[in-house]
């Protein structure tokens, strides 16, 4: 993403639900991988197997797009994985954007502190986070959609999942890597007005 944001005036992808254009398909050339980004199921098995935690197995469902689990990888657009983006970095979205705070969002990839989540283990391709929302009581995801639907007070739950001792992998704007437990979420600094939270309980 860094590299990403270097070419484009200090500006993250434009959220699109377009085959090829959304944040993996165009990470994928930064990753080394150019056939990837217009054809993500063929090639799959290449340098974008990053994508997967090797603790969540791939899906084996038909079905073109579906949330994952604790354990198992998400499938949307064509790609598939087992990380989301913080879509606070993400500003320039026509689709989802209007029906969030506008002050929430990190214009510019550089005004994102260097402790600003990127991307973490999730159910989901990606998640808007806010403060005031729940800690889910199924940890493992398996639920899924509708189980933390695309709502109000639910959308930290695409991250706070069990896959790693009730911890995530969580990478942040600075490109390091940290091991985050699930009530901890709560204290990093997810949007520009996220305010801190120290007293969450994990069922």
């Amino acid at each position: 993403m860094n590299l990403y944001v270097l070419d484009h005036e200090d500006r993250t992808m434009p959220f699109s639900h377009q085959p090829g254009q959304y944040w993996f398909h165009q990470l994928a050339p930064y990753l080394s991988d150019k056939d990837y980004k217009n054809n993500p199921a063929k090639h799959i098995e290449g340098i974008m197997r990053v994508t997967f935690c090797p603790m969540a197995k791939r899906q084996d469902r038909p079905e073109e797009s579906f949330y994952g689990s604790a354990y198992r990888s998400w499938r949307f657009m064509g790609g598939e994985g087992s990380y989301g983006l913080n879509l606070w970095l993400l500003p320039d979205d026509p689709i989802y954007a209007p029906a969030f705070p506008a002050e929430n969002f990190y214009k510019k990839y550089s005004h994102a502190q260097a402790d600003t989540p990127l991307l973490g283990d999730s159910v989901w391709v990606g998640s808007w986070p806010f403060d005031a929302d729940k800690a889910p009581e199924d940890l493992s995801g398996e639920k899924g959609y509708p189980g933390y639907p695309h709502g109000k007070g639910y959308f930290m739950g695409r991250f706070c999942v069990d896959r790693h001792k009730k911890a995530i992998n969580v990478g942040f704007v600075d490109s390091h890597v940290g091991r985050v437990y699930l009530n901890e979420l709560w204290t990093l600094k997810w949007h520009k007005h996220f305010k801190t939270n120290y007293d969450v309980s994990i069922p």
